[in-house]
């Protein structure tokens, strides 16, 4: 059909190539015509099309987020660093200064930072000063390191690494120390040897106290206490005292008293005068030697204030039991040695020359920082009874005349007057008369009205009342009335007042108040040395904190005791 279709002449066949040609050229051009309308009209869609708009924009916060969760990474990663650094710098610089510790300083520094995982210092980055006999250390650190970031610098933050420092500086010291010694030498530490073992322990107390502290910075005061606590004569001799006697040293306090550190020394302008605790035996001690209230043993008096080991040891070795138990009179003395309301006296000392210069601020004021005040207290016992004499039997003229012909200690030298019946008791004729034995004609000697002081240092209570009264008028009833411990009879104490258990605790945990209190912050150790339940007890409420009470049996106990105490006294502070 095609050959049918194709013309008959060369000329026609030419015409209808071209025309065929032709026809093919505007075919194909109609057709690209068509394609390209097409794509046009596809672009102009899209560019109109709103569906998926925000994907764009979704991607772009998306990949922000991460480059800002990255930074914080890198800030946490940071922190995390820093903090860890810091907890081992300060944890290795305590553990250096501890004056226990035996390695090197250095190297426990180190041995610190290798087992926390951290790139140890470098010996240049550690400070060691201390003392020349272990009193005295001071350990600086001071280390950084590098970490680089991770994400920062994809995020536009030209910050390739974050540097972190860390500084610490730790420093232990005994500084300025002074310690009141409150030693319990009542009559039942002569019991199962305990005043034996107290020595060595007290004295090993003193030596390693000296040793681990620099000369001049350390003043131990020692307040032996039974019944009552003896000052001696010299130091009692700054206070304003009453003086119905000398022959003893101790003084009586009012409840007030125990609720404050500070003593008034009673001059002017307060004018304060203390009344002398009498001289007198109120236990039963109907013969001599006669057991004292006051003990007059130059071993019992208060030595306040000392620098010399040789001094304190020897003083400990000296010393002696008998009595009853006043923790809190005991207290009251420790305390006070620790106050700076007695500084006067210190400042006397020195001039005198019996202290040294260097100890012309103590007791330091309490807002001193490098000062530590502390009381170590011990007993073995509970509060028992206190004695003090009535006013009407502690001066004055008394009942009874001595004859000069006669020694104290010869009863026939005395007479007893009777002020119902203005009547003389003479031992020596055995009768009552007008006149005391000396003062009727053909008596022996002369008759000397006594002070009842004189007659406290010439007897006991209980031979006045079994060896006086009773064999004057010879009746119980009478002598009972005169006995110190009889409290049924209708003149109870006749002789004396006394202060006994519960009061005493009361005024023991007063006086231990008033010395932890924050202004002042005495730190409180105590020693119970296989003491009673009830001694036990008020020890635990007195001490500054649980661990500063201390319960002792036997001789490794009460070494034990104090050498904690000595290894807690030593002041440990983070100071970076």
């Amino acid at each position: 059909m095609c050959l049918l279709d194709l013309p008959q002449s060369h000329t026609s066949m030419k015409g209808y190539v071209m025309t065929r040609f032709a026809a093919i050229i505007n075919r194909a051009i109609d057709a690209a015509e068509d394609t390209t309308g097409n794509f046009q009209s596809a672009v102009n869609r899209f560019r109109r099309e709103e569906d998926g708009s925000l994907l764009i924009f979704g991607l772009f916060c998306f990949i922000m987020m991460l480059l800002l969760a990255g930074t914080a990474l890198d800030l946490m990663r940071f922190e995390e660093r820093r903090t860890t650094l810091q907890n081992t710098i300060d944890r290795a610089a305590l553990a250096a200064a501890d004056l226990d510790q035996t390695l090197p300083p250095k190297d426990v520094v180190r041995d610190y930072f290798i087992k926390a995982g951290l790139t140890p210092p470098l010996d240049s980055d550690i400070t060691v000063t201390q003392g020349n006999i272990g009193d005295y250390r001071k350990v600086e650190i001071s280390v950084a390191e590098v970490m680089p970031t991770w994400f920062m610098n994809m995020a536009g933050i030209d910050i390739p690494s974050l540097n972190t420092t860390a500084a610490s500086a730790a420093e232990e010291s005994v500084g300025q120390i002074e310690v009141s010694l409150i030693l319990d030498v009542s009559g039942s530490m002569n019991s199962n040897h305990r005043l034996t073992n107290l020595k060595p322990a007290a004295k090993a107390f003193v030596d390693k106290m000296f040793d681990s502290v620099e000369p001049g910075k350390l003043s131990i005061s020692i307040i032996p206490y039974s019944t009552q606590v003896s000052l001696g004569p010299d130091l009692i001799s700054y206070f304003n005292v009453t003086a119905e006697q000398t022959t003893s040293d101790c003084i009586e306090f009012d409840t007030a008293d125990f609720s404050t550190t500070a003593m008034d020394m009673g001059f002017a302008p307060t004018d304060r005068v203390y009344q002398r605790n009498g001289h007198f035996d109120p236990f039963y001690s109907a013969n001599p030697p006669y057991l004292t209230n006051c003990p007059t043993d130059s071993d019992r008096d208060i030595l306040p204030f000392s620098d010399s080991k040789t001094e304190l040891k020897t003083y400990i070795d000296n010393l002696s039991a008998s009595g009853n138990t006043s923790i809190d009179i005991g207290m009251k003395w420790g305390v006070a040695l620790l106050d700076p309301s007695l500084q006067s006296i210190v400042d006397a000392k020195i001039a005198k020359g019996e202290l040294p210069s260097a100890f012309a601020d103590r007791p330091y004021v309490y807002t001193d920082q490098d000062v530590l005040k502390i009381v170590v207290l011990m007993t073995d016992g509970a509060n028992t009874t206190e004695y003090r004499l009535r006013d009407e039997y502690d001066h004055g003229v008394s009942l009874l005349t001595s004859n000069t012909a006669y020694s104290l200690t010869d009863r026939d030298g005395y007479s007893l007057y009777n002020p119902n019946t203005d009547k003389y008791y003479s031992f020596k004729k055995k009768q009552w008369r007008d006149e005391p034995w000396g003062d009727k004609s053909g008596d022996t000697g002369d008759a000397v009205p006594m002070t009842w002081p004189e007659v406290w240092a010439a007897m006991s209570m209980y031979y006045f009342s079994d060896n006086i009264i009773y064999k004057a008028y010879g009746s119980s009833y009478m002598r009972n009335q005169w006995r110190p411990g009889y409290y049924w009879n209708p003149i109870p104490n006749s002789f004396i007042n006394t202060g006994t258990n519960p009061d005493k605790d009361d005024l023991t945990l007063s006086m231990c108040s008033a010395a932890k209190a924050s202004d002042k912050d005495i730190r409180i150790y105590t020693i119970a040395f296989e003491a009673p339940s009830s001694g036990q007890s008020l020890l635990k409420s007195c001490a500054s904190a649980d661990a500063n009470y201390y319960a002792a049996l036997g001789a490794s106990g009460i070494n034990a005791a104090f050498s904690g105490i000595v290894n807690s006294i030593n002041k440990l502070r983070l100071t970076h």
